[in-house]
């Protein structure tokens, strides 16, 4: 698991430094790998969940395991993988089309798809409060 407060410290490091840099290379962060960093360090995880980043310079792609510790799942685990969208090599070809083509309609499906609603025929439940 991740060290929280080793994160704050490497980025005061940077910005001491002079820079937003990340990674063994040097190479200068993105707008997404600074916005990840920044809620990664406010964090506030319940015992029961992880997060795993198999390559510690590569805040984008990461696992969450939930532990459960009550209820019917309890004693489960569920690991769930994250992976920063990649329209060359999609799981999803129609969306990585429009991710390519049309990035602000293709924000809109995902607003859409998550408050609840159709993206083209495919109907999707609500999963935002």
């Amino acid at each position: 698991m991740i060290k929280l407060f080793s994160l704050k410290q490497q980025k005061k490091d940077e910005e001491s430094a002079g820079g937003n840099r990340t990674g063994a290379g040097g190479k200068k962060a993105s707008a997404a790998q600074l916005r990840i960093q920044k809620d990664i360090n406010e964090l506030n995880l319940p015992k029961t969940c992880e997060i795993v980043f198999p390559d510690q310079d590569d805040l984008l792609n990461f696992k969450l395991i939930i532990s459960p510790d009550e209820g019917f799942y309890k004693g489960g685990k569920f690991v769930f993988s994250f992976k920063e969208p990649n329209p060359e090599d999609p799981l999803n070809k129609e969306a990585a089309d429009v991710l390519q083509t049309n990035r602000r309609l293709f924000e809109q499906n995902v607003q859409r798809s998550l408050r609840g609603g159709y993206v083209g025929a495919t109907y999707f439940e609500r999963c935002l409060k």
